[in-house]
């Protein structure tokens, strides 16, 4: 059967088209695709999907938005680590094609863009026919039946210290591929807020962690260093349980973890 790509002009025709097609598969540049699937539909021809809009405390992203439309806004615009994932993507001529929305909804593996999502708690809106729902990127499993993505809310937060780094190999996507973000704010010596995220064969954010570094005073020493990364390792197991992660991957996530606290000394 020959494959098709279809096309529509409005979220509403692309909701109807879904509805009538069951199978129908959205993408958006098909970078990570290694093959086209028997019936898709890209959002690249819709433009409120595409949109770029910048507010006063966070920005409107369009899943059909590529990452070059993001770096349009400026660096001075954007979180430090949301510029630094999309230039560890590739180049600028995948950028160029690559959407925010393919890039978040990988299936499988969670891509670039996700530990850099995840720390600064972006939103997702979704839209059926008659609702519009908004979640948190924390709770995000699959976009839910009879709805499209229609929105990322990315808030403009920057730390005092931030620190991206992919690991994996660099043009394409493994097991062993994964991002990972740090974000530290400081207050009077006082570490005063924490986000780590790390994201690839799955996805890890710790509560526990982050609540536990809230009023450390700085700068940190080699024993404090040491608990956190006991806690960290115990945070991290917890979420690799029954999960096929290879120890190459824990290890260097350990480091990262280890080099982001470092910095604090």
């Amino acid at each position: 059967m020959e494959k098709q790509i279809l096309y529509v002009k409005n979220l509403n025709e692309l909701l109807t088209l879904l509805k009538n097609n069951p199978g129908t598969q959205i993408i958006g540049g098909g970078t990570a695709l290694e093959a086209l699937p028997q019936k898709s539909v890209s959002t690249r021809t819709i433009p409120e999907l595409c949109q770029v809009n910048r507010h006063e405390r966070y920005i409107a992203v369009g899943p059909g938005a590529t990452l070059s439309d993001i770096l349009e806004i400026g660096e001075n615009h954007l979180p430090q680590i949301i510029t630094q994932a999309i230039k560890s993507i590739s180049n600028p001529e995948i950028r160029n094609i690559s959407t925010i929305g393919g890039n978040l909804c990988s299936q499988n593996h969670r891509s670039t863009l996700y530990a850099p999502l995840l720390a600064l708690d972006a939103r997702l809106e979704y839209k059926s026919f008659t609702e519009t729902k908004s979640i948190s990127i924390r709770a995000f499993d699959k976009i839910p039946k009879g709805f499209v993505l229609s929105n990322i809310k990315i808030p403009l937060q920057d730390s005092d210290l931030s620190i991206f780094r992919r690991i994996g190999p660099e043009h394409r996507l493994t097991q062993d591929s994964a991002s990972y973000t740090f974000m530290a704010s400081i207050e009077k010596n006082s570490l005063i807020g924490v986000e780590m995220a790390f994201a690839g064969p799955i996805e890890f954010r710790s509560n526990e962690l982050e609540n536990f570094l809230i009023g450390k005073r700085l700068p940190l020493n080699q024993k404090n260093i040491e608990e956190i990364q006991n806690i960290v390792s115990q945070e991290f197991q917890k979420a690799i349980t029954d999960q096929m992660i290879s120890n190459a991957v824990i290890e260097q996530f350990l480091n990262l973890s280890r080099y982001s606290f470092e910095q604090l000394t």
